[in-house]
């Protein structure tokens, strides 16, 4: 049986939105990506799948090696804080069961760092260890139930789903071939942060778009999916019970864009995308967040375009990552998945996505957000974005 765990890497002084002696979020994701990139080979396999959280999977072992942990710790403490740092890196693995595992990358910093100093809220049942340069303690599993999150949840009532319609260009025929229904917050507003909240907010959309769809048969329209929504036991079978009741006429013109998707897709998630998403759905995309993503891993057929959405960082560091996401266009070319940019907001962002051959493009440049769907409609590069 393959060897699958959770690592999550976190800040003993502080949240991720912070900057401790000069280490900010960014450079821990990036230094850890690379680390792992290089030192977890083939025929293991990993994926990033959110803010300091890998999951790992070594087909040849029950188990991950504690060494290689404690190994992989010392050298990312120095990587990021050198040598006088002290213990200033938490990392925590997480082996269970597949569900449990996946459960472990999205449980809050807090949480994680409760862990490490022994309080509650306790680790899932499964396989916890606290990994340091020091070496490899093991965690006893108190319990199931997070107390901070049970706690936020009362504490704060969920906030009003918010839905509106944004343009999806081609950029190839320089039309506007599909609209997108998507969520919004007010200022202020929390984001989701339980998985069924995430599941929850995209059914409402479902529902929108159907309805929309059923009142209007010329309109084409995407709808957002969580990868983790389909790929967990429960939510999974809540969500396949929901894309079967869509009707065969909306069907064909109705496309999931899957997002949260990792650099590598898990092993795991394959299935369900194609068992519980595909057949219900014109076309499948996946929104990523890692301009590296590997397509060469994709399966076949699986996915129709593959989505880079620019992250709110400033100008320069959105066109590089931009720019190392369309580099990659004849591998893209060679399996035949469409690439495109997601959250333009700027002329430059556009003029890249142009020139390097993308052919989705979509963001604030490109389609304000509207309360109604945006119909199929010619517009000219130079006459965007579209605001009537």
């Amino acid at each position: 049986m393959a060897g699958m765990a959770c690592l999550r890497i976190c800040i003993e002084h502080g949240a991720r939105s912070v900057t401790l002696d000069g280490v900010t979020p960014a450079k821990i994701d990036k230094v850890a990506s690379g680390y792992i990139d290089v030192n977890w080979r083939a025929p293991r396999r990993h994926g990033r799948v959110g803010a300091g959280a890998y999951v790992l999977i070594d087909p040849s072992a029950a188990t991950l090696d504690g060494e290689e942990l404690r190994r992989m710790a010392a050298e990312l403490q120095v990587h990021l804080f050198g040598t006088q740092g002290q213990q200033d890196l938490c990392m925590l693995t997480f082996e269970g069961d597949e569900e449990q595992v996946l459960k472990f990358t999205t449980l809050p910093e807090e949480e994680l760092l409760a862990m490490r100093s022994g309080g509650e809220p306790p680790p899932p049942e499964g396989r916890t260890r606290l990994v340091s340069q020091d070496g490899v303690r093991e965690l006893a599993p108190w319990g199931s139930t997070p107390r901070v999150s049970a706690q936020q949840a009362k504490a704060e009532d969920a906030a009003p789903v918010r839905l509106g319609w944004r343009g999806v260009y081609s950029l190839p025929t320089q039309r506007f071939e599909a609209t997108q229904i998507q969520p919004f917050q007010k200022p202020g507003e929390p984001e989701p942060q339980a998985d069924a909240d995430f599941t929850n907010r995209d059914l409402i959309a479902l529902d929108r778009a159907v309805a929309a769809q059923e009142g209007d048969p010329r309109l084409r329209a995407w709808v957002g999916v969580r990868l983790w929504s389909v790929a967990r036991g429960g939510l999974r079978e809540t969500c396949a019970e929901r894309f079967a009741a869509i009707p065969t006429s909306v069907r064909e013109r109705l496309g999931a864009m899957v997002y949260d998707a990792p650099r590598d897709l898990p092993f795991s998630t394959i299935g369900p995308l194609r068992d519980v998403v595909q057949p219900h759905f014109a076309r499948v995309g996946l929104s990523v967040n890692d301009p590296g993503f590997n397509v060469q891993a994709l399966p076949e057929a699986l996915a129709f375009c593959v989505i880079f959405q620019l992250p709110e960082e400033d100008e320069k560091a959105r066109l590089l990552k931009a720019h190392r996401f369309l580099s990659a266009r004849s591998q893209y070319v060679g399996r035949k998945v469409r690439m495109g940019l997601g959250g333009v907001k700027a002329p430059r962002e556009l003029e890249l996505a142009h020139k390097m051959g993308a052919h989705i493009v979509k963001g604030p440049l490109i389609s304000a957000l509207f309360a109604t769907p945006v119909a199929e409609q010619a517009l000219p590069l130079t006459e965007l974005p579209l605001r009537t």
